[in-house]
């Protein structure tokens, strides 16, 4: 009986038998370039660290059907993770580089005028017309570029220029009209 080729392996967890030793010497080395073309220099061995401790713990639990899949998922959630961790830190200093309590800075009173400036919003994008509205909700809550609006609503790029400005002209006069009030 003839022996099949040798295809590249692609490694399966069992539950209970993880070798989460020889994957950090297998993978390792990758994982610590992946971090590094992505900007996390500094914290790459942290990064690298939180991946196996998760793979170790999911290791033990499931099988898992492939792990360089699986490890370089993790990383992704792992790295975003830190880079969303590391931007509500440096907000969380003002200009002079002390840090701050933000609670601190909201009232009760900061909270209702909050909750009126969103009310106002919305009876601005109630009364808008149509096509502005659509062109600014495809912009703003679809993230959708100018030309791809173009396209979706069969306009010239200049004709949803047009529109978002009015949008926003709209917009800027509903909040005036009721904060003067």
């Amino acid at each position: 009986m003839a022996v099949p080729p040798d295809k590249p392996a692609v490694e399966v967890s069992q539950p209970g038998a993880s070798d989460v030793a020889g994957w950090m010497t297998r993978y390792g080395p990758a994982l610590r370039r992946h971090f590094q073309k992505r900007g996390a220099d500094q914290d790459t061995d942290d990064l690298i660290q939180e991946v196996f401790l998760r793979l170790q713990t999911s290791a033990d639990q499931a099988d898992i059907d492939n792990v360089e899949r699986y490890l370089f998922r993790t990383a992704n959630n792992v790295l975003a993770n830190h880079l969303r961790h590391g931007r509500i830190h440096r907000l969380s200093f003002d200009a002079s580089g002390e840090e701050r309590d933000w609670a601190d800075d909201i009232s009760p009173e900061r909270v209702v005028m909050g909750r009126q400036a969103v009310a106002q919003l919305i009876v601005g994008l109630r009364t808008m017309g149509p096509r502005a509205r659509e062109a600014f909700l495809f912009h703003r809550f679809e993230e959708m570029t100018y030309p791809a609006i173009a396209l979706q609503m069969g306009i010239s790029l200049s004709g949803v220029e047009k529109l978002i400005i009015r949008a926003l002209e709209h917009l800027g006069a509903a909040v005036e009209t009721t904060s003067d009030a």
